[in-house]
């Protein structure tokens, strides 16, 4: 189980989150929804390790994963060894990745011979090729046409449901939470009574 309790968190004078905790089991999908500014990105950051400065307590697996809102691949190596090197696996563990997300025959292209949603792919195969206990995800399909964003909807329901990791993933798509999420945290800009940090929501 993953347990988040975030009691506060603070950007110098200014309260970024507060008094927000919640848990995750094995096969649960939790989106983070809400207005820009809340601090959805920086509880994502807390989560998976990379911001240590808070007040509270996080309890995660060791094996994690996490897809950006770019791709973030490296564009030296083909897409077989953007898995191999990120997510430590064989050639051939690679190529079912790839293959998984609709990539066979392109285990020898580059980054920049990818569309940018082909690139996407990538980015998710590579974080399933790591066999996470926890995935998250920061906005996976901004900046995507329309079509793309549903195929990649499709795409990331199947591998959810055929992988069963605990995920956490933001978004500002109140469509995206309903079609992943198995419960949603909204964050909301606080009363000016309140004295900081955003009202969390949970449904």
């Amino acid at each position: 189980m993953i347990t988040v309790d975030v009691r506060e968190k603070r950007f110098g004078d200014a309260c970024i989150l507060r008094d927000l905790s919640f848990a995750l089991d094995a096969g649960e999908t939790l989106a983070i929804t809400g207005p820009s500014g809340v601090g959805k990105t920086t509880l994502l950051r807390i989560v998976a390790g990379l911001d240590p400065a808070f007040e509270g307590r996080v309890a995660r697996p060791e094996r994690l994963a996490m897809v950006f809102q770019e791709p973030t691949l490296l564009p030296w190596r083909s897409a077989r060894d953007n898995l191999r090197l990120a997510a430590h696996v064989d050639a051939e563990a690679a190529d079912r990745a790839l293959a998984e997300v609709g990539l066979e025959g392109k285990e020898g292209h580059y980054p920049s011979q990818l569309s940018l949603g082909q690139q996407r792919r990538l980015a998710l195969a590579r974080a399933f090729a790591a066999r996470p206990e926890l995935l998250l995800m920061d906005e996976p399909f901004v900046s995507l046409d329309a079509p793309i964003v549903e195929d990649m909807l499709q795409l990331t329901e199947r591998l959810l449901a055929a992988h069963r990791v605990a995920t956490i993933f933001v978004t500002h798509s109140p469509m995206e939470a309903a079609r992943l999420a198995t419960r949603t945290l909204r964050l909301d800009r606080p009363d000016a009574a309140s004295g900081g940090g955003p009202s969390p929501s949970a449904s």
